[in-house]
């Protein structure tokens, strides 16, 4: 049946099939017994036309239907053959059909992506670290004491800004605006600690003696490596107003204070849990990042043929989650980048970059997997369940209810097969640790 079979890039597979006269006849016949028995023709009773008048009037519908008879069944028994498992609908070529003859045709279809995995074991990185001081505690501190002050507003003609004091101001900035279009400019609104701003480009000194509806001119030198590119290294001119004033009344640093917390019994608990969970966040973190980088780096190893179709289909799951975010819905890419200002060609090709990218490592992860037999434990679900049911206020039997019922027991043991798979790359690392770093560059740097 099948004559020939080439692969093709883009794991599609292209294969040449060949019908014999002989099947091709018993499929005529079947068709046109098919066509007598619904034909009405003057003169005939219904099922009764002579077949020699039905081939004659028919021949071209025959024909249709023939081919189209042919290529699903057969095309189908050809894969069963071969053991293919096509992931997309084929794509035909074939001559015309005629009676009396063999019918060959070509299909073409994707196949699941071909993968080689690269070595998983031994791959070098490095690993940040940053170790937790004194100074990192007392500032976390500093920063309940904050969240839980009692909160008061000054009011008055004497009523300024002090250090230390929750201001709301308005900006906007001014010096890419034509001075005639100032007025037009809409104020943005914040919400500061005066003192407390983590850069040394904020707003603090300059509401620093400032009454509550005064405006000023503030001018901001942005550092070259601020997340805004445009403003990157820029400085830039605002006006500032102060909307409120408000004076921030700290709890005293104590047992008491720490109980009210409800997490801690002393003030001497509360600094050793605090220190721990900042430990625990930068383990994790720098650990989190060398997984990327292993993964990276595995994934360069490999080698891949990815189906279009695949990467389609991830490139409008991404695309669904950029509207999503941004708020704004389109028909398609052409639109939404015609409406946020973006080249389209551009915006396209990073979603293009991110989907393969991110089937890539998924592909790597399970082809890992497969190759380790990596399984799920029962317990280690359970635990997983139970942490989700947690987080969304659920009992456990209503939530395992609902994954019966969407069928997401298989997303979610896949998802932990993965994580598997990811941890045994990092167990099996070469990683090496780099010199400690203070925590708010930990927390800056990537």
């Amino acid at each position: 049946m099948i004559i020939s079979e080439k692969k093709l890039e883009n794991a599609q597979m292209e294969i040449r099939v060949e019908v014999p006269e002989n099947r091709v006849e018993t499929e005529y016949k079947s068709v046109y017994e098919k066509i007598r028995g619904n034909a009405k023709i003057d003169g005939y009773r219904k099922g009764k036309v002579p077949l020699e008048l039905i081939e004659r009037k028919f021949s071209a519908m025959a024909d249709q239907e023939v081919a189209e008879n042919l290529l699903r069944s057969v095309y189908m028994d050809a894969l069963t053959e071969k053991g293919y498992r096509p992931i997309a609908p084929p794509r035909f070529d074939f001559d015309s059909i005629k009676r009396g003859g063999m019918f060959a045709f070509t299909a073409v279809f994707e196949t699941m992506p071909v993968i080689e995995v690269g070595d998983y074991r031994g791959v070098k990185a490095s690993e940040r670290a940053c170790k937790i001081t004194d100074d990192d505690v007392k500032r976390e501190i500093e920063t309940l004491r904050e969240r839980n002050a009692n909160v008061s507003k000054k009011e008055g003609d004497d009523a300024r800004v002090a250090k230390g004091d929750m201001v709301k101001i308005k900006i906007k900035r001014i010096d890419n605006v034509e001075p005639e279009k100032i007025e037009g400019v809409e104020f943005k609104e914040y919400n500061l600690i005066v003192g407390k701003s983590k850069t040394d480009y904020g707003f603090d000194d300059d509401v620093l003696g400032m009454k509550s509806g005064e405006e000023k001119e503030a001018k901001i030198k942005y550092p070259k490596d601020y997340e805004v590119k445009d403003l990157a290294g820029q400085s830039a001119r605002y006006v500032v107003r102060v909307e409120e004033i408000n004076r921030m009344d700290l709890p005293a640093l104590d047992d008491d204070f720490a109980k009210d917390l409800g997490e801690y019994g002393s003030l001497e608990e509360m600094k050793n849990g605090i220190r721990a969970n900042l430990e625990k966040f930068v383990t994790e973190k720098a650990k989190s990042e060398t997984k990327g980088k292993l993964l990276k780096e595995v994934v360069e190893k490999s080698t891949f043929d990815l189906p279009l179709s695949m990467i389609e289909k991830e490139m409008e799951a991404l695309f669904r989650r950029v509207q999503e975010r941004t708020g704004y819905f389109a028909p398609d890419i052409n639109e939404f980048s015609a409406t946020l200002g973006l080249n389209a060609e551009e915006f396209s090709g990073r979603l293009r970059a991110e989907a393969e990218s991110n089937i890539k490592s998924t592909l790597v992860l399970s082809k890992v997997a497969e190759k380790e037999e990596l399984k799920v434990p029962e317990e280690k679900y359970r635990e997983v369940v139970e942490s989700i049911a947690k987080r969304n206020n659920r009992n456990v039997e209503e939530l395992e209810k609902i994954i019966d019922e969407n069928n997401s027991r298989e997303s979610i043991e896949s998802d932990l097969v993965m994580e598997s798979a990811l941890e045994l790359i990092y167990e099996n690392a070469k990683i090496e640790k780099g010199k400690p770093q203070k925590l708010d560059e930990f927390i800056k740097a990537e």
